[in-house]
């Protein structure tokens, strides 16, 4: 039972593989969560000089928050992770004292849990310098635009809709992905895994014009289906349906990462 998990052994490569990323991301991820506030600040400075106002348009911010999120999910596995697959830093790396499932609990704790916490609260910071400057600035708007600030969800009137976990689902999935990524090409990782997830896509369209084509649905099935719905059951059926689809993602991008670790060689 050791050789598969053991507290002590974990803590060990855990307090590494954090220290790895503060070395390869820390700066990185501390630009990415001040990069909206960068940009206000710049526009701040260019005022005296343009004779305006300092430029604040919730619109764009949450813009500007949204691209720094997918720069972090796109770039931060490949950036940490992605030295496994060069010979000399990967074969140090498969040597470490830690099985296959305690890297890839280390992995998910730091890409699931531990950056997204760090991120959000940068985010937030920036918002609230913002709100410094700037008259009638949520300092959490930040938040509330995440969907953090609330559980409800209004899907053609229907309330209960779980937006945390569902925000949160979101982050992990796609970082995942490009983890996984990071973790099985050795070059252009971040392109290779955009080519395998549009042809995955594909796939996935084809297989599921087959299916309709090879079987009876039709329009008037789904009306009868859908007439008798209430509101209560229509909120049971869209919470299923995000939960075992997200559930079945998860499970899968988790699988692969522990499949690729454990399989790696030196």
């Amino acid at each position: 039972m050791k050789e598969i998990f053991d507290f002590k052994r974990f803590g060990k490569y855990f307090v590494y593989d954090l220290n790895n990323v503060y070395a390869r991301y820390g700066l990185s991820l501390l630009i990415m969560g001040l990069f909206p506030l960068v940009v206000f600040l710049v526009t701040l400075i260019l005022s005296p000089v343009t004779g305006g106002k300092p430029w604040y348009n919730p619109d764009i911010y949450q813009g500007l928050t949204f691209i720094a999120m997918l720069m972090v999910s796109l770039f931060f596995g490949a950036r940490v992770y992605g030295i496994v697959t060069e010979k000399k830093a990967g074969t140090a790396w498969i040597i470490l004292p830690a099985s296959a499932l305690e890297k890839t609990l280390s992995l998910l704790l730091i890409t699931c849990v531990l950056l997204p916490a760090c991120l959000l609260a940068l985010l937030i910071f920036s918002n609230w310098i913002v709100s410094l400057f700037v008259p009638n600035v949520d300092p959490l708007e930040t938040f509330r635009f995440l969907g953090l600030g609330g559980w409800g969800l209004a899907v053609g009137g229907f309330e209960h809709v779980n937006v945390p976990l569902m925000a949160w689902l979101a982050w992990c999935e796609g970082i995942l992905v490009f983890t996984l990524g990071a973790l099985c090409f050795k070059r252009t990782k971040v392109g290779k895994t955009f080519l395998c997830i549009f042809g995955l896509s594909i796939l996935a369209s084809f297989l599921m014009m087959a299916i309709f084509n090879t079987t009876s649905f039709n329009g008037e099935m789904f009306e009868r289906f859908f007439e008798d719905f209430d509101e209560a059951r229509a909120q049971r059926w869209i919470n299923v349906g995000l939960n075992l689809f997200h559930g079945g993602v998860m499970a899968a991008l988790i699988a692969g990462i522990w499949a690729r670790i454990k399989t790696i060689k030196a």
